[in-house]
């Protein structure tokens, strides 16, 4: 697949197979998410992979009650009510993998950098066949102090991208979009 077919096509992902994606797989994504433009070559990313689904399935209990207790002081959440209080809802699409790109405080650029970090990973996976999902639900739950030590996260790292992957049950069409707000276009 060539890159502007992969930026075309590339959609969301939220359902899929139990069919594991491999670590070689997975490190040669990463591999590919670090290629990404860094402000001042900093290369802030670090990373954390779950591919246990029982933890996978706590983690978005977990996550779903934070969100229930809290939703009071985020009101766009309030959408999404009946949702989280469904028993069968996965805040991470019963997905078999988990991989989360925290990004280092330390650098101004981290949450910039992160992001094209997961762009990359995300176009890289579609081109080989492997669905993606950025999980905004999950960025409380995987960034607190509690869960980081028990991932080896160091404090100075904040989350940026929580991601779901995995092989998509179905092929999607791609995603329509609304036209570009182009705010200005000088010409000499």
């Amino acid at each position: 697949m060539d890159i502007l077919e992969c930026i075309r096509t590339r959609r969301s992902t939220r359902t899929y197979t139990d069919r594991p994606i491999s670590e070689e797989t997975l490190r040669e994504l990463i591999g590919l998410g670090v290629k990404a433009a860094t402000g001042s070559n900093e290369q802030p990313w670090g990373f954390a992979v779950i591919q246990d689904k029982d933890e996978i399935q706590r983690l978005s209990e977990e996550t779903k009650g934070w969100l229930l207790e809290h939703l009071a002081d985020y009101p766009y959440l309030e959408q999404y009510r009946e949702w989280l209080n469904k028993p069968s809802y996965s805040v991470f699409n019963h997905a078999g993998t988990l991989l989360l790109i925290y990004g280092d405080t330390a650098s101004h650029w981290y949450a910039y950098d992160g992001s094209l970090c997961a762009a990359n990973i995300m176009l890289a996976a579609h081109s080989m066949g492997i669905g993606t999902c950025w999980i905004g639900f999950g960025e409380h739950v995987l960034d607190t102090p509690e869960f980081k030590r028990v991932h080896n996260v160091p404090e100075s790292y904040r989350l940026v991208c929580p991601m779901t992957l995995g092989y998509s049950k179905a092929s999607l069409p791609p995603s329509e979009r609304k036209e570009p707000r182009i705010f200005s276009w000088r010409k000499a």
